[in-house]
């Protein structure tokens, strides 16, 4: 149904200079002279033509007279606009938690739910038994929450008036929200009446009483005094005095610091009778607070039904529930259907603390869709108020901040009602684990575990590392306050080769809210402990000096030395034929070939076309410095362009030198270059960020090569962008550092020789550590399983549930020689469960076959490649079936680990739209002054019916017939 209904009236009315009565006694005049005059005249015309011209004159003067009056046929459309109050209420998962009792004001949701002793009995007092909204507060908490809150749009309402007045809008909204002010005055004032109307109690119910009178003085004060006139005069439809506006600011002054006592005195009320409700009904205060947030919510709605029933007299009651997404935004004909929309979403039962998490709905909060919503619907219908049930937990990753989109609801007041506790209940988390994830045989590796503690003051916990599932260390940690975050450190020496897995595991404590956040596995691929390294360049530039310093110092790297100029420099493998590799085999006794500024002369299309076939087929891994001389412009329309994976910043680079940017670049670490092991430069993870963030303000880059946007394949780990930049198409679109895969091996590209700035203030430490780390994982072990001949691997060996398993096979007979088949197929099973994915050939790898799985469920899956062609070698080699291991681990949602209401986001979005975070208790009062008046517009139509070009005619036509007539019949 249209919220907007249209009436439409139709009258005529007259606009010309003259009046009906006016025009009646101007055309009896003038048809008693035009009578006498053809009187005279009608011995000579004749009876026939006197009554001829008689009728002619007649008609003009008509015709005269009514394009004098002007009339005009008048269509008034009145259209009328009904507002409504959405109710939102939040189902997402972290609704379903029980809060600890005592806090998360239990006494108001008590309160506000309806039910219980409070109802009847001595706490039903006061002046406000009936009446429109519910049956009014029965107790000192409700009438002094109501108070605040209306006192909190008498505040509003000031603030709108004042700037009203400065923007020089019409007088009439100043006045509007001058008696919307004056309205909200007098239910404070009325609810502090009813506080002190109450029976004395004890000490604390006495304090009350204090208070309230000390806010019943201070409206006596001159400032309401002289508002109270203002008010009144405007009620009478009478303009007030001049001046009245400058009293406006101190007045606001005024409510705020009488709002400040207000909320004293709430929270003395609510203290002093959850005491006496605890005392007298202690069964009904315990069930009270062993209830789920969504259940307090839906409860409270629930009890509205009589106030709704009489706001739908004038305005509209829509009701929406959401989570993720927002479940419908719809007018109901009864508040049941609303609470049962709200329950249909509530798929699991209320999570207590200390339950375990695993398989419960964990559905995320996303406050930002329901604000798109309101946004959406409200270009079709008004909404007077948005009442919003929520924790407040917004968690949705990939959408706008909440803040944003409220902000364009500044006429939409959002009064937000929190639900649940805003302080983290009693857990044990392991935050985050620092470990690289790549190491050569016999290193020592650092494991940094960083977890936080919430509510575990004076708690002993004990932090393990495992290997394998056995304990190999262990860590004690004291937790001394109410919040404590702490790091722990293990140090390992890496010994096989392979994959090494470990585990972070935290044992649990007493009534924590959850274990499953308590662990975190990781794996380290061990390498072996040599490197082959190819490294060349033109010149000795700085990073090819301090390159072949490190390496001569490693004895875990063999480097062969290639260098040009300014005399020919050839070392190892390369010192017989002082140039590069030119076959395939010959590039293949390098695991790392690092390319400078070379030019295109001492690297010919042969030698490029079997690197580019190592890179391919045999696994290895190029890296490429940009220089100014040659790298990597001259290499156009050659094969070394055909992989590299960037391309110019301004388009098409010509062939000659195109000189390096040097406007003021800085190094930006890209996402994921925070998790990359080539990055990892510190020991732990705050040292690395403080490692590249010295780098980056004491020594930014001096200059890059325009070649550094990067392509689709790219992968960028440090992005180049101008000092000081925010634009996040700058990251993007301008790489320093990024690699991309070239069948099965990969090429690293550096936009400058700049590397070698790690050294400021640290000597080589981290300059090191960083081509350290580089070759460790240029040359990592593959994670492969299975013989020569079948061979099964993925990418990890432990995902997250919402990651794709990258699945990889090659094939390859006695010679070594890649098979070529079409039904190859991967086998995933779990348990009883089976599935089989077909997998795709690799164009650029041949005998390679690749496939990439989602959404599998969490559990441990065993991989085997299958087909005919599988069978075959494995048959015919004797060999047993080949397979892989992987294990999908659940994402724990932090719906779920993170449960606190968050209080400071409602605020915010309260203020930006104009509304109040509420007390639940409160509710009543915000409907009672919500503006339900609806919008009305009128449109008037006018349709003159005088001005038409036939009128005029026939005023000529009658005139001009008399003439023909006078002159046939000769008459003067």
């Amino acid at each position: 149904m249209s919220p907007t209904t249209t009436t439409t009236l139709e009258h005529f009315a007259a606009d010309g200079p003259i009046g009906p009565s006016i025009a009646i006694a101007l055309g009896i005049a003038l048809s008693l002279l035009i009578t006498w005059t053809l009187f005279r005249e009608s011995y000579v015309l004749g009876r026939r033509c006197t009554l001829l011209f008689w009728v002619l004159r007649l008609a003009a003067l008509a015709v005269v007279l009514w394009m004098l009056l002007a009339p005009m046929k008048v269509l008034v459309e009145t259209s009328t606009t009904r507002k409504a109050i959405v109710i939102a209420t939040d189902v997402s998962g972290s609704m379903q938690t029980v809060d600890p009792a005592g806090t998360s004001d239990d006494v108001r949701w008590a309160l506000a739910g309806g039910t219980g002793p409070f109802r009847t009995g001595p706490f039903r007092t006061g002046p406000f038994r009936t009446g429109p909204f519910r049956t009014g507060p029965s107790t000192t908490t409700e009438s002094a929450d109501r108070a605040v809150v209306a006192l909190g749009v008498a505040l509003r309402q000031l603030q709108l008036a004042r700037e009203s007045l400065q923007q020089r809008r019409q007088d009439r909204t100043a006045y509007e929200s001058v008696s919307a002010t004056a309205l909200a005055l007098s239910r404070v004032r009325e609810h502090l009446r009813h506080i002190l109307d109450r029976p004395q109690g004890p000490a604390s119910s006495d304090k009350c009483r204090i208070l309230a009178n000390r806010v019943i003085k201070m409206f006596e004060s001159a400032e309401f005094s002289v508002f109270g006139q203002v008010a009144a005069a405007i009620a009478k439809n009478r303009a007030p005095q001049n001046g009245w506006q400058e009293g406006l600011p101190d007045l606001e002054h005024r409510v705020a610091s009488i709002k400040t006592v207000l909320l004293e005195l709430a929270r003395i009320a609510a203290e002093n009778e959850g005491r006496e409700l605890d005392r007298d009904t202690p069964q009904f205060m315990a069930n009270a607070r062993n209830v789920s947030r969504l259940d307090r919510a839906v409860t409270t709605v629930e009890s509205l039904h009589g106030s709704l029933s009489t706001i739908r007299e004038k305005a509209d009651v829509r009701y929406a529930s959401f989570d993720q997404a927002v479940h419908g935004l719809t007018s109901q004909p009864s508040l049941e259907k609303g609470r049962s929309e709200a329950l249909s979403k509530r798929d699991a039962s209320p999570v207590a603390p200390g339950t375990n998490l695993t398989g419960t709905n964990s559905k995320g909060t996303n406050l930002t869709a329901v604000f798109d919503a309101l946004q959406r619907e409200r270009q079709q219908q008004p909404f007077a108020a948005v009442i919003l049930f929520s924790d407040v937990a917004h968690n949705q990753s990939g959408v706008r901040n909440p803040r944003d989109v409220a902000a364009t609801l500044t006429d939409t007041p959002t009064y937000v009602v929190p639900v649940g506790n805003t302080r983290h209940v009693r857990d044990v988390r392991l935050h985050s684990v620092f470990a690289p994830t790549v190491a050569m045989r016999n290193d020592d590796i650092v494991i940094e575990a960083s977890l936080q503690a919430f509510e575990c003051e004076g708690q002993v916990c004990v932090v393990q590392l495992l290997q394998d599932g056995k304990a190999i260390d262990q860590r004690e940690v004291v937790l001394d306050s109410g919040f404590a975050s702490r790091t722990v450190r293990f140090e390992r020496r890496v010994q096989a080769l392979g994959t090494e897995h470990f585990r972070i595991a935290i044992e649990p404590i007493e009534g924590e809210l959850s274990t499953d956040n308590n662990g975190r596995d990781f794996e380290v691929n061990v390498t072996r402990s040599d490197i082959k390294v190819l490294l060349a360049d033109e010149f000795p530039r700085w990073e090819y000096r301090y390159l072949t310093q490190l390496f001569r110092r490693d004895d875990k790297v063999q480097c062969d030395e290639l260098l040009f100029r300014p005399r020919m420099i050839a070392t190892g493998r390369r010192e017989a034929t002082n140039s590069f590799p030119v076959t395939v085999d010959d590039w293949d006794q390098y695991d790392v070939v690092m390319l400078g500024d070379v030019p295109s002369e001492h690297l010919p299309v042969a030698p490029q076309e079997s690197l580019v076939a190592y890179l391919a087929q045999r696994g290895g891994t190029l890296v490429m410095i940009a220089g100014q001389a040659a790298m990597p412009h001259a290499y156009q329309n050659q094969p070394l362009a055909e992989i590299l994976p960037v391309a110019p910043v301004g388009g098409t680079v010509s062939a000659g030198s195109p000189g390096f940017e040097s406007t003021g670049f800085e190094f930006r670490i890209t996402a994921d270059g925070r998790v990359h092991p080539a990055l990892m430069i510190g020991e732990t993870e705050e040292e690395n960020a403080v490692a590249w963030d010295l780098v980056n303000r004491n020594l930014p880059l001096a200059a890059v090569s325009p070649w550094r946007r990067p392509l689709a394949a790219a992968r960028t780990l440090i992005a180049a962008v101008p000092r000081n930049s925010a634009a996040a198409d700058d990251e993007k679109n301008s790489a320093f550092l990024c690699w991309q895969p070239v069948g099965r091996g990969r090429i690293v590209y550096l936009a400058g020789p700049e590397s070698y700035r790690l050294r400021f203030l640290r000597g080589d430490r981290l300059h090191y550590r960083f081509w350290g780390q580089l070759l460790r994982w240029a040359i990592a072990a593959d994670l492969a399983a299975g013989s020569q001949y079948v061979r099964v691997r993925t990418d990890k060996s432990r995902y997250e549930s919402r990651e794709a398993v990258q699945v990889t096979v090659r094939l390859a007979n006695a010679a070594g020689e890649p098979v070529v088949a079409d039904d190859v197929s991967a086998r995933m099973t779990c348990g009883n469960d089976t599935r089989t994915v077909p997998l795709v050939s690799d164009p650029q790898v041949p005998g390679a076959y690749r496939a990439e799985v989602g959404s599998l469920p969490p559990g441990a899956y065993r991989i085997e490649p299958v087909g005919a062609a599988v069978e075959s070698l494995q048959r015919e080699n004797q060999q047993e079936p080949a397979f892989a291991d992987v294990t999908v681990y659940e994402e724990l949602s932090t719906e779920l680990t993170e449960t606190r209401c968050d209080r400071a986001l409602a605020q915010q979005i309260a203020d930006m739209t104009g509304g109040q975070v509420v007390p639940p208790t409160a509710i009543s009062e915000v409907l009672a002054l919500t503006n339900l008046e609806p919008i009305v517009s009128t449109k008037v139509e006018h349709r003159p019916l005088w001005v038409q070009w036939k009128y005029l005619w026939i005023v000529f036509g009658c005139l001009q017939l008399e003439w023909i007539v006078r002159k046939r019949l000769g008459l003067s």
